[in-house]
């Protein structure tokens, strides 16, 4: 990020949101911070991030809301991370499978979803599990290897097939 001076999260994201990558690095301080700290921060939001240097520190609220809980916390955590990388905020409550994924890269969408699940025993058990998601490079799954093998060896078989009655082999 490229801030010298303080401001809030909200305020930067009033200019564009943020490269999947500055998003998720603010995100994976936000979790060490909590990590040091674990007792509930309450409402955390795009407001009461303030970044620093570059670097995010989280508002002491007056009084943390009742409710408020590591767990929560998480939750509040990945809305932020969703909003600095699409603009948009998160509607707590809704369906990851529903939601509008236009701007999150796939791999951070798949760090995402279970992060942002209405339902808790689906989401990451902590912030250290959740900043490991975060670090750790997806499996690509890439097919295309197994089709350039399949086509070249399909290539070949033609080939030998085809060879002499289209006049393509070399007689001996």
């Amino acid at each position: 990020m490229t801030t010298t001076s303080q401001e809030t999260l909200a305020q930067r994201l009033r200019l564009g949101p943020l490269s999947p990558r500055e998003a998720t690095q603010l995100c994976r301080a936000l979790l060490a911070s909590l990590e040091t700290r674990p007792a509930a921060h309450g409402a955390i939001t795009a407001d009461t991030i303030v970044i620093e240097h570059g670097r995010p520190l989280l508002l002491s609220p007056a009084a943390s809301p009742p409710a408020a809980s590591t767990e929560a916390d998480l939750y509040a955590i990945a809305g932020v991370l969703y909003q600095s990388v699409t603009g948009r905020q998160w509607v707590a409550g809704t369906d990851p499978a529903a939601a509008d994924w236009t701007g999150v890269p796939r791999p951070l969408r798949r760090v995402l979803t279970p992060a942002l699940s209405p339902i808790p025993g689906r989401r990451w058990q902590g912030a250290m599990e959740f900043q490991r998601a975060l670090w750790a490079p997806r499996p690509s799954h890439q097919i295309w290897p197994a089709v350039v093998v399949i086509l070249l060896g399909a290539a070949i078989i033609l080939a030998a097939v085809f060879c002499k009655p289209l006049g393509l082999c070399w007689e001996r």
